[in-house]
């Protein structure tokens, strides 16, 4: 009986956190406590030591070094540089900000942040060249979340540690890199489904940007260094990071309060939050029992497939970072031997991350609701709000067919 009610409180903080606007997070800690120490027996200092203090720190160190970027106009600055090179040539503008949002959020600033950054950019550009706002708000999101799995990247970052915490090992590249296939090829379909071949032909006017100032180089030398030190150097992104925005601060590239302020406590809090509340479900068999749930649903032809949804309805109304992949990823040794390992615990942990982040376009989702926040004025931003809604069910209904080829023939 203690299985299912674990399984349930992550459904009821999950409610009421929307119920109530609240960080789902703050109330996962609560329900640790009372689930946890007074109805399982779990010691408080155990409860506590499920805190996750390497992906805690990681998080706020990259997430620190690219809110000092961000305040010193960098990355704005970079994107607009390369914006610049399409030449005017109206088709090559979408393909670019899905490609720039794939860079930028690859190298460390992730999904929201980049999306955050470009959306704003774009959507005017779209509007005043007569591009669908439509689809350049979902290639945007779409670039953002195929970079946004890297392992630079938070969502990455928590998908990797996730992995190696429940059993199913170092994946290195592996997400990010089916991540970016998968992406890749439903933005080609966004883009030809929604009219982007007849802009072929067309110019517009872009303006050149401006020369990077002292301040902006002095980041753009330190994400560079990030990038190599990670790769080469082996060294953990997060002290990387931390090491690098010091640098910066101390050459007062930015003030120092607002970027701390800036980094994105509430989303660290909703990670770590419910990361605690996740372990304390598993320790009480939750996770072992929702394991045997899905198994008794799953063969090795519909196993992908059946995750995939899964794992995108659950996004489409909640977080994929803070939620699904903590909820779904440590059922993957469980599930893969239930099933007779006819299907890897890789190949369920990478079906988890992706389908669970293709589907963030929905304006349930941040970035979805960034992209009507960010529309002009004059869009109609109830039809915008239907037509995202409509894409993040398509893509739900792509990512199962698609992963369900891909890791049958590939992984």
């Amino acid at each position: 009986m203690i299985e299912l009610i674990s399984l349930l409180s992550i459904v009821i903080a999950i409610g009421i956190g929307f119920w109530k606007d609240i960080n789902v997070g703050l109330i996962a800690l609560v329900f640790s406590l009372f689930l946890g120490y007074y109805i399982g027996g779990i010691p408080i200092n155990t409860i506590i030591g499920y805190w996750p203090i390497k992906l805690f720190f990681t998080t706020f160190g990259i997430t620190l070094l690219f809110s000092i970027a961000k305040l010193n106009g960098t990355l704005e600055k970079m994107s607009k540089t390369i914006i610049y090179q399409s030449r005017g040539r109206k088709i090559l503008i979408p393909i670019i900000f899905y490609v720039l949002a794939l860079f930028i959020a690859s190298v460390g600033p992730g999904n929201i942040s980049t999306s955050a950054l470009l959306l704003p950019i774009g959507l005017v550009i779209a509007f005043r060249t007569d591009i669908s706002v439509l689809m350049m708000s979902v290639l945007i999101i779409l670039g953002s979340i195929a970079g946004g799995l890297s392992p630079l990247a938070p969502n990455g970052i928590v998908a990797l540690e996730l992995a190696l915490s429940n059993g199913v090992g170092d994946l290195g590249y592996q997400i990010y890199i089916v991540n970016v296939i998968s992406m890749t090829v439903f933005s080609g379909l966004v883009f030809v489904f929604l009219g982007g071949l007849k802009y072929k032909g067309e110019r517009i006017e872009i303006s050149k940007a401006d020369k990077f100032d002292k301040n902006q180089i002095f980041t753009l030398i330190s994400i560079f260094i990030l990038v190599l030190w990670v790769i080469i150097g082996g060294i953990n992104v997060g002290f990387a990071a931390f090491s690098l925005a010091v640098v910066l601060l101390i050459l007062k590239t930015a003030d120092q309060n607002e970027a701390i302020t800036h980094v994105p406590w509430s989303t660290i809090l909703l990670i770590c939050g419910t990361a605690v509340l996740i372990s304390v479900v598993k320790e009480l068999g939750g996770v072992d029992l929702l394991t045997s749930f899905l198994s008794s649903l799953m063969n090795k032809t519909t196993a992908v497939p059946i995750m995939s949804l899964l794992s995108g309805v659950m996004s489409i109304f909640s977080s994929a970072v803070g939620v699904v992949m903590p909820t779904l990823i440590p059922t993957a040794v469980e599930l893969s031997a239930e099933l007779g390992n006819v299907v890897s615990p890789t190949a369920l942990t990478i079906t988890i991350a992706v389908a669970s982040h293709i589907v963030t376009m929905s304006p349930f989702s941040t970035m979805g609701a960034l992209a009507i926040a960010c529309s002009p004025e004059t869009v109609n931003k109830k039809a915008l709000f239907k037509n995202l809604f409509i894409t993040a069910f398509l893509s739900l209904g792509f990512i199962a067919i698609f992963l369900g080829i891909l890791i049958a023939f590939v992984i």
